[in-house]
């Protein structure tokens, strides 16, 4: 460790120096072949008493051995000069901006990291910092945490269990648990600029800068994490910052999780697998938390491997959907992202890619979630025949095929009934995700949209969930209801399945009625 190096040179340099030149009664001095007594020694420091002990003479004095580590904080750090953290924070933070400017501001490898511990341990030393409350190596810690990291909220968005991080202000963060429990941390933030200052390096990693000029961003940490922030003048100067850092670990979840939480039973859940197996486009719908995402992860799971997958996600990779057996990849699947630049020709939009899809030959194509006028594009990629599957925010079954129109228009000049017309032939089948008051999840319905042969529409519910009383006992939020399959699929819908493959054992016990539903209670 460095502050070990830096306590053995002390040390030597004493040994050589100060322990020489320290003078002794000459009355006790012993001649050099006497052997000298241990009353005999005068009091001297610490560090040079072991190095006179048994010594012919002080040009032989060698290095005493390692010390515990509490001696030495105790040599380097005085109490009564204690400071507090925040204090200490700006100043090797104001200190390694200026002496290491381009480290700070390095993508994070483990070798600048490596860098900002040693220089900042190298620096609290040197100064002989110390904060109340902590030892030397738990300041340098935390430190490196501040700087290279993100940190208290490191643990958090790293750890296992965690979808969502929301910094309401500074002062105020809270968390929300796999299973939609919320929980108000006690830790927080040291100051708003100390909230703007850790933000702005979780916005670093995605090129994207945090100012007064740009006070609203979006960005991403990893493949799988996003981050959306507002800052002041949007919030008020006290607030600092609020942001939402989401967790997305779609594969997580397997099918047994689903039917154990009451998300869906095991018979929506193979139906909507079956639909994208044999080439149906799908749909997931719902509000932000609701649980589309995860999801549609877990179907993408499903698909066999001789499947071709071409997936499409904005800014940050939430799936990984390539599959390795003894290190070999044992699927075929094409992984694409989008890309924002000021420079008009270096931007690469989702729209772009959905028309570079179709020359990679996908059987699937992946649309991590439809926004804006890339659901045009997404939608006649669908009407060619290939299985797209894609998540929206929408407030039902019905209401997705109107959402999916107000996106295509913002692409196309084109009057809705066509539209319409278009998007329910491109999207047989909407599945609507919703999180209940109590926090659960819960597929409400799984919805099929039949084309007659006079080109009406037929709306037709397959699987609901529904809510038969909400009560509230013990303060506790208690919703009571089942999932049951309300009609079966539409002639058409088998005609389509049974040319794209599916067995007909199966298509027939979609045709059909169960003897009784199937329900799972709250």
């Amino acid at each position: 460790m460095l502050g070990e190096k830096r306590s053995r040179n002390l040390f030597a340099e004493e040994t050589g120096s100060k322990a020489s030149e320290a003078k002794v009664p000459e009355a006790k001095v012993p001649e050099p072949e006497v052997p000298v007594l241990e009353a005999q020694v005068p009091d001297v420091p610490e560090n040079e008493e072991s190095a006179l002990n048994n010594q012919e003479s002080p040009a032989q004095i060698q290095p005493p051995p390692r010390r515990d580590p509490s001696v030495r904080h105790a040599l380097f750090f005085q109490k009564e000069e204690t400071r507090s953290f925040s204090e200490v924070l700006r100043e090797v933070q104001g200190y390694l901006s200026q002496k290491y400017s381009s480290l700070v501001m390095e993508d994070g490898t483990e070798e600048s990291k490596h860098q900002i511990r040693r220089f900042a341990a190298q620096y609290i030393q040197n100064q002989r910092i110390a904060v109340e409350g902590m030892t030397t190596e738990e300041l340098i810690d935390r430190i490196y945490s501040e700087m290279a990291e993100f940190g208290f909220l490191t643990k958090y968005i790293y750890g296992d269990g965690i979808e969502e991080i929301d910094i309401n202000a500074w002062d105020d963060v809270e968390i929300q648990c796999t299973g939609g429990v919320t929980k108000k941390l006690e830790e927080h933030f040291e100051s708003p600029e100390h909230a703007i200052n850790v933000v702005r390096r979780m916005l670093h990693i995605s090129g994207m800068v945090l100012d007064d000029a740009s006070p609203s961003v979006l960005g991403h940490l990893s493949k799988n994490i996003r981050i959306a922030v507002l800052k002041t003048p949007i919030v008020d100067a006290d607030v600092g910052i609020a942001a939402s850092i989401r967790i997305v670990n779609p594969q997580s979840m397997k099918k047994e999780d689903f039917i154990r939480g009451g998300t869906a039973t095991e018979e929506m859940l193979t139906f909507l697998s079956d639909c994208i197996r044999y080439g149906i486009s799908v749909c997931v719908a719902g509000a932000t938390s609701s649980g589309k995402t995860t999801l549609l992860g877990w179907l993408l799971t499903t698909i066999p491997d001789k499947k071709r997958i071409y997936s499409i996600e904005n800014g940050s990779r939430e799936l990984a959907l390539v599959r390795r057996t003894d290190g070999k990849v044992v699927n075929s699947v094409i992984h694409t992202l989008t890309r924002d630049s000021e420079n008009e020709r270096q931007r690469v939009d989702q729209i772009a890619l959905l028309d570079m899809a179709l020359r990679f030959n996908p059987d699937i194509i992946v649309v991590g979630e439809m926004r804006g006028p890339e659901a045009n594009a997404a939608q006649e990629a669908a009407r060619t025949g290939v299985a797209v599957v894609t998540t929206i925010h929408s407030m039902s079954c019905d209401a997705t095929y109107r959402r999916m129109v107000s996106l295509c228009k913002r692409a196309v000049d084109m009057n809705d009934d066509t539209l319409f017309g278009f998007v329910t032939e491109a999207y047989p089948i909407v599945a609507f995700c919703k999180q209940l008051e109590n926090k659960q999840r819960r597929l409400m319905e799984i919805m099929e949209c039949e084309i007659r042969p006079d080109g009406s529409r037929d709306f037709r519910p397959l699987f609901q969930y529904r809510i038969t009383e909400n009560r509230i006992e013990n303060g506790r939020f208690i919703i009571e209801g089942a999932h049951e399959q309300v009609n079966p699929i539409s002639e058409s819908l088998a005609r389509r399945l049974m040319e794209n493959g599916m067995p007909q054992d199966q298509i027939q016990g979609l045709r059909s009625m169960p003897e009784k539903e199937r329900g799972v209670e709250v």
